[in-house]
């Protein structure tokens, strides 16, 4: 039995019955990842991660699911039903996957509590359900290693402690670390800091009691939030490859690259900027009217596609626990956005009849005077 990969589902609980071979042998990111036989454990329902195959084991297994499966019961790679007379399988199968195989153990990982035994291939694997006479040694056996390659299935030969230290009922927590770390700096970064650092910008500077403060704070948010959001996309670079399938992964890694791209841009773009006019009785240049534009859109573009991709992000994740957590977590990233943009307008310049009227403003002070100064004008994320 191989470990199949589900976000609804725990891999180690009944594989036979949940998990399909389609997500075996046709998703890129879960064929080209490492491959594991499981066993049986003491709870019928639930099984051990027994041994790792290498690469090329893992190759041979997926060549063999491919050719159990069926089109007809959503495996697209499978063969087509009937027409391939490498199909093998008594019964085509959607769910559930059970192979033989003879194999050579060449590293016990008897150092590592997490790992399982690593297996080389001595013969091409057979799936348990084959119509091949041929293949078959001993047509009387009940075990399939006896019926198959006349030899004794190795879990008759071990003790259940010998099975306790060999094999492992749990995954490595090394990867749902990295994913947890990955979407906690792209929600500090694009749902915390970033989206408020830009509102802040756009409409606390209206506010007739920000002093100034409103440019400090966006000179903080901004870098400090791009930072931290890059080492969550340098993270799922390195260790996740979404790039592969053509599903809601592919999605979000793409528009989150695209994302982040722009936001590295902001910074060197607003660093670049035409300079406003020295007096205010000039008009402002073409290339200082087209930069305005184009920096305001490019922070507008990238806070809505980073919502939608922290969205999408909060539901890629498999552990229920985990997935609530992030969740409500954007959800409060929200509700302070709101917060904040509703403190912001209720004593603002601006007219947008959204929250309170509008009230007259006094005339800014010289604190004032000098963070507008300062930033030369820019009200732009």
């Amino acid at each position: 039995l191989l470990i199949g990969q589900s976000n609804r589902m725990p891999t180690l609980e009944q594989p036979r019955e949940l998990h399909s071979v389609h997500c075996l042998v046709d998703v890129a990111s879960c064929f080209t990842s490492p491959f594991e036989m499981l066993v049986t454990s003491s709870n019928n329902n639930q099984y051990a991660r027994g041994w790792r195959f290498d690469d090329a084991g893992r190759q041979a297994m997926v060549t063999l699911g491919r050719q159990v499966g069926s089109q007809s019961l959503g495996c697209s790679e499978c063969v087509d039903d009937g027409s391939d007379p490498t199909n093998v399988a008594f019964t085509q199968q959607e769910t559930g996957f059970r192979a033989v195989v003879k194999a050579k153990v060449t590293n016990l990982q008897l150092g590592d509590d997490l790992m399982v035994p690593e297996l080389t291939l001595l013969a091409d694997p057979i799936h348990t359900n084959t119509t091949i006479t041929t293949a078959v040694i001993n047509a009387t056996a009940t075990d399939p290693c006896q019926r198959f390659f006349g030899m004794t299935n190795i879990l008759d030969t071990l003790t259940l402690d010998e099975q306790s230290e060999l094999f492992a009922t749990e995954t490595p927590a090394s990867f749902r670390n990295l994913r947890l770390i990955h979407g906690s700096c792209m929600l500090i970064g694009w749902g915390l800091l970033l989206p408020n650092g830009m509102l802040v910008a756009r409409y606390f500077k209206l506010h007739p009691g920000t002093k100034g403060a409103w440019f400090k704070f966006h000179r903080i948010c901004q870098p400090l939030g791009l930072v931290i959001a890059t080492i969550g996309w340098i993270i799922a670079l390195v260790n996740f490859d979404v790039f592969q399938d053509r599903d809601t992964r592919f999605i979000h890694g793409l528009v989150g690259s695209i994302v982040m791209a722009l936001g590295w841009l902001q910074p060197l773009n607003a660093y670049l900027r035409p300079h406003l006019p020295s007096s205010p009785d000039e008009a402002k240049t073409t290339k200082r009217i087209v930069w305005e534009h184009y920096h305001r859109g490019a922070g507008w573009f990238c806070f809505l596609c980073a919502l939608f991709v922290i969205f999408l992000g909060t539901f890629m994740i498999p552990r229920p626990t985990d997935r609530l957590g992030f969740q409500s977590a954007f959800l409060v990233c929200i509700l302070i956005m709101l917060g904040n943009l509703a403190f912001m307008k209720s004593d603002s310049k601006q007219d947008l009849k959204v929250f309170c009227c509008t009230r007259k403003v006094p005339p800014p002070d010289a604190d004032e005077k000098e963070a507008n100064d300062d930033n030369d004008g820019n009200d732009n994320a």
